[in-house]
């Protein structure tokens, strides 16, 4: 988003502010400031909640994500599932559920899977939560931890890519998240706040840049 906000201030001289952190905490910053003109959350399902709520008028989903496993290049403590997750050998991170969009479906799969409780216990006990996925991927890379679960894209990113790989997490498929922008209805300038939306949802603007940095983009607007 950086990025696409520089090309964008480049072409048409509009200055874009970015304030950045986990779904969760921002859509509460939202909830209590009514402060700002887009959200930009990891997963649509805070972007129904902003919506239920009020807060935003419209959505544009830009790409999509899954869980994976993150662990060191070339796994060196050969984790190979979540199973893995509890041996006494193997540290953890996880995002934090009330805080994370990764940390929310994270809890939902491996509640969906009934391994949840024992991997929280897990993490508690020898492990770490943390606020943002960044958080837990550069605990994989700088070996705080062996392991993590971050979403598939946050691996290709260029600060990771070399030091991480991804294991693939059964059941993954179904928690294929939408990265979604929506125009908070109290925004005080809505129609250039629409506008810059839309060159991040746009096929020859924003979503190219997503493809470059490793997400899964949508059809998008031509």
């Amino acid at each position: 988003v950086a990025v696409v906000a520089r090309d964008y201030e480049k072409e048409y001289g509009v200055r874009v502010e970015i304030q950045f952190g986990g779904s969760g905490t921002l859509l509460n910053n939202i909830r209590l400031s009514r402060l700002g003109d887009l959200f930009l959350a990891a997963d649509s399902s805070y972007l129904e909640i902003a919506r239920k709520n009020g807060l935003v008028a419209e959505t544009i989903p830009l790409a999509q994500m899954r869980p994976v496993l993150a662990v060191k290049k070339g796994n060196p403590r050969s984790i190979q599932t979540v199973q893995d997750l509890l041996r006494s050998d193997v540290r953890v991170a996880l995002a934090n559920p009330e805080t994370a969009s990764i940390g929310k479906q994270t809890q939902l799969l491996l509640t969906q899977t009934g391994q949840w409780s024992r991997i929280e216990e897990a993490v508690r006990a020898r492990g770490v939560f943390k606020p943002t996925v960044n958080d837990v991927a550069n605990d994989v890379k700088l070996g705080a931890v062996d392991a993590g679960i971050v979403w598939d894209a946050t691996i290709r990113q260029k600060d990771y890519a070399n030091h991480l790989d991804a294991v693939e997490l059964r059941g993954s498929e179904a928690f294929v998240q939408e990265v979604t922008i929506g125009i908070l209805g109290y925004s005080t300038q809505p129609t250039a706040a629409l506008h810059f939306a839309r060159y991040l949802g746009a096929r020859d603007k924003g979503l190219p840049v997503f493809a470059r940095m490793g997400f899964t983009p949508v059809g998008g607007d031509v």
